[in-house]
């Protein structure tokens, strides 16, 4: 036994597999009647696409040698997947953690916190993998009926797992930071300081080599920037010895932000 802030708590152990989908089973229970509320988060860069995409891109020549709707639609399937991460991996799991107290009804069954913890993380993933699936069919149908083309190289076929790890990467993170917040003022500081900026500087609209030097180091330390090149990549077909990089940051960063999560979960829960 270990001790936490004089609290006798189990050491953490590996989360059974099994036992995590009975979580997802639980929570694909709950939306049975409100599953139009999963895909909310999806029209959101649908319309950024449709108006900044389509809109103002009809105005820009091209970015880096495509047309401009070609450059943004993977910064916004990347910001797809950040938007199932965080309304599950934050938003929900706060409310269940701090207010439902659902996991202290789920821990009188044998299910345990790295359970639960891996159960949440693979639902986030899954919607926002239910984001990529919609965005890149609509992409898909835009470019071969309207044109011009969006996805521009077979490679494409390869962006929906990608998508599939940057949203289980962003839902572990989104899980961890979700263990630190402790009311919902917080929500304005992790949207603000955390989400936003994510979303407009890791080269969704603009390519980062317009940012300050400085700055471009910033973001080239943030997750989203790696799963917006990533995918841009292999979209765009410039796939080359990066792409493995980018793909190293996202499974090394989600696998340690899980591993706090399921720390701080522990301690919260267990008493």
């Amino acid at each position: 036994m270990s001790t936490l802030d004089g609290l006798s708590v189990a050491p953490t152990t590996l989360p059974s597999p099994r036992r995590a989908i009975r979580m997802v089973q639980r929570n694909l229970l709950v939306y049975k009647h409100s599953w139009t509320v999963i895909f909310t988060g999806f029209f959101e860069p649908l319309f950024y696409l449709l108006s900044i995409g389509l809109g103002i891109g009809s105005l820009v020549s091209n970015v880096n040698g495509i047309s401009y709707v070609a450059f943004v639609a993977p910064g916004l399937l990347a910001s797809s997947c950040m938007n199932g991460a965080v309304s599950d991996g934050l938003f929900n799991i706060f409310h269940k953690l701090r207010y439902k107290k659902t996991y202290d009804a789920v821990l009188a069954t044998p299910m345990r916190v790295a359970d639960i913890a891996l159960g949440e993380m693979l639902w986030a993933t899954m919607r926002g993998s239910i984001y990529s699936v919609g965005f890149l069919s609509i992409v898909l149908a835009l470019g071969e009926l309207r044109g011009p083309r969006i996805l521009l190289s077979t490679t494409a076929v390869f962006a929906l797992p990608a998508a599939v790890l940057l949203a289980g990467s962003l839902s572990a993170m989104a899980l961890c930071v979700t263990s630190f917040l402790r009311s919902h003022e917080d929500f304005d500081k992790v949207v603000g300081l955390l989400v936003m900026p994510m979303f407009l500087f890791s080269g969704t609209f603009f390519p980062t080599s317009q940012l300050p030097s400085w700055l471009q180091w910033v973001f080239q330390l943030v997750p989203l920037y790696h799963g917006v090149e990533l995918l841009r990549a292999l979209t765009t077909g410039a796939v080359g010895p990066s792409v493995w990089w980018h793909v190293a940051f996202l499974i090394v960063c989600g696998a340690l932000a899980m591993a706090v999560a399921m720390r701080r979960l522990e301690r919260a829960l267990i008493k």
